[in-house]
Parts: C-alpha cells; structure tokens; sequence
C-alpha cells in the first residue's frame, strides 16, 4: 500500500475522516502514515494537488517502464485502447 496516496487523498477528498481512517492500516502503515500526516496536513490544497499529481505520475512512469521491460514495447507505441488494459494485466500477472 502506497500510505502516501492514502495520505494524499485522504486529505484532498475526506479530510475530516482521515484521522480515523487510520485505524484501517496494518500497524507499521499507520505508524508511517501518521508521520506523514502530521508533517502535510497543514499544507494548503494547491500543494496537495502538486504533490498528489506528482506521486501519480510517478507510478505511471514506473508501470509504463514495467510494460517496456517486460514486452520490449513502449506503451505509447500501443493504440491508446489497449494500453491501460495491458498495464492492469501485467500487474495482475506479477501479483
């Protein structure tokens, strides 16, 4: 689990819920979300955004370059139907 997600969008969707919501989390992920939490929720929104975006692209990146490695095809070479279906089942298949 990604607890920076978690964090991230706890805060942008439901931040009055997040706080609870921790109680959800595997110990060692509560713990390390809870020191996130506190060292970012008192950032303004725009910075969550900022933030939220760039984990997104982050992970993007990461599965595309997952897709290249594991077929030698770069996703943007892939019609643009398919290729969010063969990133979901390459992760599937790795699972």
């Amino acid at each position: 689990m990604n607890v920076e997600a978690f964090c991230y969008l706890g805060l942008l969707r439901f931040p009055e819920q997040l706080e609870a919501s921790l109680a959800l989390l595997p110990d060692g992920d509560r713990e390390q979300a809870s020191n996130l939490l506190a060292s970012v929720k008192e950032l303004p929104h725009a910075e969550l955004l900022q933030r939220w975006s760039k984990l997104r692209n982050e992970e993007a990146q990461a599965l595309h370059q997952h897709v290249v490695e594991r077929t030698g095809i770069p996703v943007e070479a892939l019609p643009p139907s398919l290729r969010e279906w063969l990133v979901a089942w390459l992760t599937d298949q790795d699972d």
